[in-house]
């Protein structure tokens, strides 16, 4: 496989360096000639769950390529921009997940970065532990909990730290719809958000008293979750999106803990995957989705994501643009429901 899929690309793929490349072009043979392929990804942390896919991802799917590939972190409106600009060639490519096509609904992105102006890639991954938390001492355990003591509590406020037009968004548009069809508008409208970005800045927010309640993730939160963590920045998970428990974690689901919408329990389960240009060569295109197919079945690659928490799960070219097209359907009727992100700042 690795000779076969060698013979496509006919030079290094250097996915990092920011040093100029050549025009390249299309080789006599059909395979790719490129110099370098950027894999731009819709993050700017090193530190959070789209690096940490990437890095998998790249490196494994590197590997079956034979070619060197390294995530480069330039965060969305870069990332976007760069593969607007991109040539047909595959030489840059973009990696994400489901905020590609939410910050586009929810009007973060301009409608000419949709998904009907892409080629899907496969899909490759997904962090099933994405959560909420609170810190350590706060009157409730659950979403359910809190919702309560919201109720109960007719002078008090309930803030988010959320990042507009993202995956956090959404999640906090399923708890708001179901908190007004459960106890009413009168209590959903005091549920407030606080808009941040990285993962860092919802922490800081939460320790310093900011907000109550952060969108986070097993991976990257757990460490703050131990006895022996300082109680000044010692949190407790509220709950997760995925469809699933996460094995090893006593955190319950939205679904289990009866948070629905539109009478259907809400699960969400944020997938990683990639974007290329709407004209890419279709030699490339096969050669990265056959690279992928190789590497999520071997160890490397999955010892790799569970490292985080995160789990293969790989969707083929041919298949990745229907699956994504009707999860973001599904998804987008939730949003067309919720308040507008500046109707609920604090």
């Amino acid at each position: 496989m690795k000779k076969k899929l060698a013979a496509l690309i006919t030079a290094p793929i250097l996915a990092l360096s920011m040093t100029a490349c050549s025009d390249g072009g299309t080789g006599d043979d059909g395979g790719v000639d490129v110099n370098r392929v950027r894999v731009v990804l819709g993050s700017s942390s090193t530190t959070a769950d789209t690096y940490q896919n990437a890095h998998a991802f790249t490196e494994n799917v590197g590997q079956a390529l034979d070619v060197n590939m390294k995530a480069d972190a330039i965060g969305a409106n870069k990332a976007f921009q760069a593969l607007d600009k991109a040539k047909p060639d595959g030489s840059t490519i973009m990696f994400f997940h489901d905020m590609a096509y939410l910050s586009v609904k929810y009007g973060s992105q301009p409608e000419k970065f949709g998904l009907d102006n892409w080629t899907v890639g496969p899909v490759v991954s997904l962090n099933p532990g994405a959560a909420f938390l609170a810190k350590h001492d706060a009157p409730y355990n659950d979403l359910v909990e809190a919702a309560e003591w919201l109720n109960d509590n007719k002078s008090e406020t309930l803030t988010f730290a959320v990042e507009a037009g993202g995956t956090s968004e959404l999640s906090l548009d399923a708890f708001y719809l179901w908190v007004a069809d459960k106890y009413g508008d009168d209590v959903a409208e005091r549920i407030k958000v606080f808009a941040t970005g990285s993962d860092e800045e919802k922490n800081q927010a939460l320790w310093s008293g900011n907000v109550d309640i952060i969108y986070g993730s097993i991976g990257g939160n757990e460490q703050y979750t131990k006895d022996d963590v300082e109680d000044k920045v010692k949190e407790k998970f509220l709950a997760i999106t995925a469809s699933e428990r996460v094995e090893g974690f006593d955190i319950p689901t939205f679904a289990e803990q009866g948070i629905e919408v539109d009478g259907e329990p809400f699960t969400f389960d944020k997938e990683f995957f990639v974007l290329m240009p709407k004209d890419v060569e279709d030699s490339f295109a096969s050669a990265l989705d056959d690279a992928t197919a190789e590497a999520v079945e071997t160890d490397a690659y999955v010892d790799e994501l569970s490292k985080n928490h995160f789990q293969p799960n790989y969707v083929p070219l041919d298949e990745s643009t229907k699956h994504v097209e009707e999860k973001r359907d599904r998804l987008e009727s939730i949003i067309d429901q919720a308040p507008d992100f500046d109707d609920l700042a604090s």
